[in-house]
């Protein structure tokens, strides 16, 4: 059953924070997945995100504490993912922002790259703020079989996300970014994963 609790506010439900991973965007990537999805694609291939699970609730400065930590002479970038982020845009505006604050500070280039199975233009018209506070926004359902942009979006809101994700082909499979910048991890971080809460 999929609770209808679940009010916006600074604190949010964090089910997995992963690093390092390579497959979910452009290089070497720090991971956050927000549980809870109204949506439900058909063929969602991460359908054990879609409850909105209570006991994984944190705050977003925990979330931004984390990233603080990783070492950032290596994060070429940070995914947002899930369940659907755009489910509770008041704690997803606010990690945004902390992200986009935390990034301005490195003198290396770090992308923040979203995904959310809404279309496009209901985006732009619920959150008008979010393509412009993102570099690149992965948009539109999942659908089995799609290779490319045919199935899915990708808005790009930054010269940065221009540069690395303008020729990218996002799968059906979200976490699939086949034309992006796949560093190998050396072996002293692949171990590497941090969890806040019960993951589903």
């Amino acid at each position: 059953m999929h609770s209808s609790r679940h009010p916006d506010s600074a604190a949010m439900l964090v089910s997995r924070l992963r690093f390092p991973v390579v497959d979910i965007g452009y290089g070497m990537r720090a991971e956050i997945w927000l549980p809870g999805c109204r949506i439900f694609c058909r063929d969602c291939l991460a359908d054990n995100t879609w409850v909105f699970d209570e006991s994984t609730r944190c705050g977003v400065g925990a979330v931004l504490d984390w990233l603080r930590e990783l070492p950032g002479d290596r994060i070429d970038g940070v995914t947002i993912c899930g369940g659907e982020p755009t489910d509770r845009p008041t704690a997803l505006r606010a990690l945004i922002d902390g992200i986009n604050t935390w990034r301005a500070e490195s003198a290396r280039a770090i992308d923040l790259l979203v995904y959310s199975g809404r279309p496009t233009a209901v985006l732009e018209e619920r959150l008008p703020w979010l393509s412009a506070s993102v570099d690149a926004l992965v948009t539109e359902q999942c659908v089995a079989g799609d290779a490319g942009p045919a199935g899915r979006r990708v808005v790009i809101g930054s010269a940065l996300g221009m540069t690395r994700y303008a020729a990218a082909r996002f799968a059906a499979d979200l976490m699939s970014c086949d034309s992006c910048g796949r560093p190998t991890p050396s072996a002293d971080t692949t171990g590497r994963t941090v969890g806040t809460g019960r993951s589903r």
